[in-house]
């Protein structure tokens, strides 16, 4: 007779095994985290011990917890490389500075050789995806800076846009528009702005999103299951201190 989990006060401690058809997966994330505090707990007790200065210790080395993060991102499925990568350098170069191996006038040359390879990774992602029938009237071009319109389409036969908002915010109103048969693209940039767009149900969504300190929230409704045949929508988004949210409703 097969007994219920719920008969048993210790079930919480089970984890699915090869045999039961799971698979064990380390979890990261908590595995940093963990390490953390038990890095803390030590140190204090080195410290009431007077083997070490605690306080000396956090200060120069508390940039390691930056660069885990960055490889953590970078061993996320799938990975977050740009994040990852910048989350990375970011506290390799405050260790560098924590630990006195550069000096503080070294400063006026790092920031700048970061703006630079801030632009780079931008400019990496210049294309976007390719959006057929770009020529046509189907198709939305907008730039909104310190400001930004609210644009719609009743297009039947969608075929995408180009969007960008810098220190501003678009709001592209897709819920009258109909797709075009082969899908649609929308290549959106957000940089200190925001852009919403607002779809209807019962289309398909593909994202692709690079964060550069910030990010792409999918809001919408994922709990229907939709036939093969319905439309598709595939937002490639980067986003710099920005965001780009996909939702139903404003």
């Amino acid at each position: 007779m097969q007994t219920s989990t719920a008969s048993h006060p210790n079930s919480w401690l089970h984890r699915a095994g090869p045999d039961q058809g799971g698979q064990r997966v380390l979890d990261l994330g908590r595995l940093l985290l963990g390490l953390i505090v038990v890095a803390l707990g030590v140190l204090f007790l080195l410290d009431a011990a007077e083997a070490i200065n605690a306080d000396k210790a956090i200060d120069q080395w508390w940039p390691i917890v930056i660069v885990a993060a960055g490889l953590l991102t970078l061993a996320e499925r799938p990975p977050s490389m740009v994040r990852g990568t910048i989350l990375t350098g970011i506290g390799v170069v405050l260790l560098l500075f924590t630990t006195d191996l550069l000096e503080e006038d070294a400063w006026d040359y790092v920031w700048p050789a970061l703006l630079v390879l801030l632009g780079l990774l931008i400019m990496a992602r210049w294309h976007g995806r390719t959006i057929v029938g770009a020529n046509g009237e189907d198709v939305i071009r907008s730039t909104a800076f310190f400001g930004g319109p609210k644009l719609s389409s009743t297009s039947r036969s969608f075929h995408g846009a180009w969007l960008t908002a810098i220190f501003g915010g678009i709001t592209l109103d897709l819920r009258d528009a109909g797709l075009a048969p082969e899908g649609a693209s929308i290549n959106a940039t957000a940089a200190c702005g925001g852009i919403d767009i607002l779809v209807p149900k019962g289309w398909h969504i593909s994202v692709r999103s690079t964060p550069i300190l910030g990010g792409l929230d999918d809001k919408t409704d994922h709990s229907q299951t939709l036939p093969p045949d319905a439309p598709t929508l595939h937002v490639d988004a980067l986003t710099v201190l920005g965001g780009v949210d996909i939702k139903h409703e404003k």
